[in-house]
């Protein structure tokens, strides 16, 4: 009986921790509040507008711009998908 208590206890402990790394673990995969970097284009500063559907939406400036190209240029080469009119904010 003792044993089947301390198997209990274990198994419960190892349920709290995995779901506790779980949520860490997703929690990671949401959107930073801020992204910054640069490429051969120029830098940019973003910060988080809002996110849903699994999107992250950002208003981002950018600094030291390469002549002949322009933010968005920025920041389609970062790897940002620049959306006129999202559907997700009002």
């Amino acid at each position: 009986m003792k044993t089947l208590k301390v198997r209990s206890a274990l198994m419960a402990m190892a349920i709290v921790l995995t779901l506790g790394l779980s949520h860490l673990v997703a929690q990671a995969a949401a959107c930073p509040n801020r992204e910054v970097g640069g490429n051969a284009y120029g830098d940019y500063d973003c910060k988080l507008r809002a996110s849903c559907q699994g999107w992250c939406y950002y208003d981002c400036t950018c600094s030291n711009v390469f002549p002949g190209y322009t933010c968005n240029d920025v920041l389609v080469e970062a790897g940002f998908v620049l959306d006129e009119n999202p559907q997700c904010i009002n």
